[in-house]
């Protein structure tokens, strides 16, 4: 299973900027199961089949055009009421797109508010595997994710993942997490939407 799919590229954040070693089958599998990130237990027994990876490159000045352009409307389109205040503000619509990218599709029934940027931290093996590939991330864009949090994900968004995701009887809800950053008149953010099993280790 690809750890990568991209969904259709457009809207306001336009072409992807990502060059070869970020787009496309890259960062799925062996690319991002790097000798950095093989050494870790973690990722020789969870990535391939209980984690999807999805990055965005956006033009920093488009997308602060288009927040302020948007204003209200925008913020209430893109983000809850609930995560406004602590989410990645304007940035809240690169990250989604992150998101989505893992997801791999926008499916019926998609809102943004599929995704809820929450008050605390990804913990655990999904903090150590963030941790890692937004350093990869990092090293390979010049731009460091230096800002992140965990991710609620719902609805239809959640349903996509549970499918591509197949988790055992005793999953739990399906999550996510991001991190990202700016640098260079470049927007990036990086994200992992993942079910955790029962018994998975913490």
């Amino acid at each position: 299973m690809s750890a990568l799919a991209s969904a259709p590229e457009g809207g306001l954040a336009g072409p992807a900027l990502a060059g070869p070693a970020l787009a496309g089958p890259a960062l799925a599998g062996p690319a991002l199961a790097g000798p950095a990130l093989t050494d870790t237990v973690l990722m020789d027994t969870l990535l391939a089949d209980t984690v999807l990876v999805g990055v965005d490159i956006v033009d920093g000045d488009r997308l602060a055009r288009a927040a302020a352009r948007g204003g209200s409307v925008f913020a209430r389109r893109l983000t809850t009421p609930a995560e406004r205040g602590r989410g990645p503000g304007v940035a809240a619509f690169s990250v989604k797109e992150s998101l989505i990218k893992a997801v791999g599709v926008r499916p019926p029934g998609f809102t943004w508010h599929d995704f809820e940027a929450l008050p605390v931290p990804p913990s655990g093996w999904a903090a150590r595997l963030l941790e890692e590939a937004a350093g990869e991330l990092a090293g390979s864009t010049g731009v460091p994710l230096d800002a992140g949090t965990a991710y609620a994900v719902r609805g239809a968004s959640a349903l996509a993942a549970r499918a591509r995701l197949a988790p055992g009887p005793t999953a739990g809800p399906v999550a996510g997490a991001a991190r990202w950053g700016e640098g260079g008149g470049l927007f990036v953010s990086l994200a992992i939407v993942y079910v955790e099993e029962e018994g998975t280790p913490s």
